[in-house]
């Protein structure tokens, strides 16, 4: 009787233990995921204010001079920032213009801020 009865608690220990080991993978797991949409969540955020930064200062549809040196201040910032490449192109094209932004490439950018935007 003792031998079983010793049988019978090393196999309800096991039990236990494989029970809490999987339970630990699951809280791991889940944890994991919760920080990983966090950080995801967070940068996202991040993209849309630096969007939101951009595109203010052209919002009314042209650029003066004042507009041109803040966004052209940006140009770094949203290379690095991960933006939508028709933000950064236009961007680009606009800080490349000079003191005299082309119409269509105000219009560029117009429309990329429009786009992530929505």
């Amino acid at each position: 009787m003792t031998f079983s009865r010793s049988k019978k608690a090393l196999i309800t220990a096991l039990a236990v233990l494989a029970i809490a080991t999987s339970g630990c993978a699951g809280i791991a797991d889940t944890a994991s995921s919760a920080a990983s949409s966090a950080a995801t969540q967070l940068a996202d955020g991040a993209k849309k204010e630096l969007i939101k930064q951009v595109c203010a200062p052209i919002k009314d549809g042209t650029i003066n001079a004042e507009d041109l040196k803040i966004v052209t201040s940006m140009v770094d910032a949203v290379r690095e920032g991960g933006l939508p490449k028709e933000i950064v192109s236009a961007l680009d094209d606009v800080a490349a213009s000079g003191d005299k932004v082309p119409a269509d490439v105000q219009a560029r950018l117009v429309a990329a801020c429009d786009n992530a935007s929505a």
